[in-house]
């Protein structure tokens, strides 16, 4: 289920806050731990791999959308959710913007607050109306 696969990457992303150099073995574990069938950790490394190489431009994003945040003020938990939500809805053009949106609020109501899920809820439907606006034009 690709619900575990983005498990999986949430928690990936939430210990490099702390460890940049887990390395490919702790992303193998966590998604054995996590019971992935291959189709889940296909998408579970390419998630990964869009959030990685593009992780700099989604930061900006963050800082922008964030009113009065930084990314690297942002809750580690709600960061690694908008993170994730972001690089779907920007570079992975098959999944919905409503699905990540959903699937960013699921991880952040199970590891952070309601509150950061009001706030997560804003900067992605936020940037949801960005890029649909984009492509009007």
């Amino acid at each position: 289920m690709r619900r575990d696969s983005r498990e999986a990457v949430y928690k990936i992303l939430f210990a490099e806050i702390f460890n940049e150099d887990n390395g490919a073995e702790f992303d193998n574990s966590v998604f054995r731990e996590q019971n992935l069938t291959e189709k889940d950790e296909e998408f579970a490394d390419l998630l990964l791999k869009t959030v990685r190489e593009h992780a700099e431009e989604i930061y900006s994003v963050i800082d922008r959308l964030a009113k009065g945040y930084k990314a690297e003020r942002v809750f580690p938990t709600d960061k690694c959710a908008l993170t994730m939500a972001i690089a779907e809805m920007k570079y992975l053009d098959d999944i919905p913007s409503v699905v990540s949106i959903d699937e960013a609020l699921f991880l952040v109501k199970k590891y952070s607050t309601e509150d950061s899920a009001n706030f997560v809820n804003g900067i992605l439907a936020t940037y949801k109306k960005e890029l649909e606006a984009n492509e009007d034009n």
